[in-house]
């Protein structure tokens, strides 16, 4: 028994503690079915994401008494932090394959460096900070195969977020009198497809595996520029939204607290990003007839 606390104790440490090359977005789960066939489960989970992108798009500017002029532009999204919360809504198709959906809120926030052509050596520097907002994914999970203690499966979801919009106010430390100010608004989805092994102890199943991500949206501004308090002009940006690193690696454990309620924990990392979750999910009849 002594033994057997000691690997659990030592996974979940290895899931909590950060990385220092840590930060990709949205939870997973289990990566295998946990459900039997015809049965509801209902869940609820929590993620926090760290997640390093790229935006690349175009800059409509609009000087007063000139012509608008378009510009090309390329974003450094410095790590994009989000936190996520999600009711879910799971259903065994049969006793090896689970279908999942997933619905609540998420944030986000990061600092973001913009540079347009030519290349200056003071890039525009701001921090976008949105609200919570809507957030939805979906899902399906299974189990391939089993070897004794040892069970083979995978996951594949697609996530959306749409956090709020978020104010922003710039200057150039070279012109301090010349300020830009405007709103952003980030949108994005992300799909992950992952495989892993499981290795069962007891009431208790660890696992980890591969996975790889693709994350695109949307990151857009607009606002003015102002000079001595004057306005001078106005602009329209336009971004689409990619990840900066597509494979890493998952792992986490899942303890089975009764015949009808399982909980699990998580990580997962790439070179430039991670992910923490948790959730809990139950069956609503054998819940409440106390199995």
């Amino acid at each position: 028994m002594k033994t057997k606390r000691g690997i659990l104790g030592l996974v979940l440490g290895l899931i909590v503690l950060p990385g220092p090359a840590a930060r990709g977005a949205g939870v997973m789960g289990p990566p295998i079915a946990i459900l039997e066939e015809g049965q509801w489960t209902v869940g609820l989970e929590y993620g926090y994401a760290e997640t390093g992108l790229k935006a690349h798009g175009t800059r409509l500017s609009r000087p007063q008494g000139e012509e608008a002029t378009y510009g090309a532009e390329f974003i450094d999204i410095k790590g994009l932090n989000s936190r996520m919360v999600f009711g879910s809504l799971a259903y065994g198709v049969v006793d090896n394959w689970d279908l999942f959906l997933r619905l609540g809120t998420a944030d986000a926030w990061d600092h973001a460096v913009v540079r347009t052509p030519p290349f200056s050596d003071s890039p525009e520097r701001f921090r976008y900070d949105g609200d919570y907002g809507l957030a939805y994914g979906l899902g399906t999970r299974a189990t391939f195969c089993y070897w004794g203690p040892w069970q083979f499966g995978g996951t594949t979801q697609v996530t959306w977020m749409d956090p709020g919009k978020s104010r922003f106010s710039w200057s150039d430390s070279d012109t301090p009198d010349t300020i830009t100010s405007g709103r952003t608004n980030v949108d994005f989805w992300h799909v992950k497809a992952a495989v892993a092994a499981t290795y069962q102890i007891d009431a208790f199943r660890f696992w980890a595996g591969p996975f790889v991500q693709f994350v695109r949206g949307d990151f857009r501004r607009r606002g003015e520029t102002f000079t001595d308090g004057l306005p001078t002009g106005s602009f329209t940006c336009s971004a689409d939204i990619e990840e900066t690193s597509q494979a890493g690696v998952h792992f986490g454990a899942i303890w089975q607290a009764s015949r009808g309620t399982n909980c699990w924990i998580e990580g997962q990392y790439t070179n430039d990003s991670w992910v923490f979750g948790l959730g809990a999910t139950v069956v609503p009849a054998r819940f409440l007839a106390g199995r």
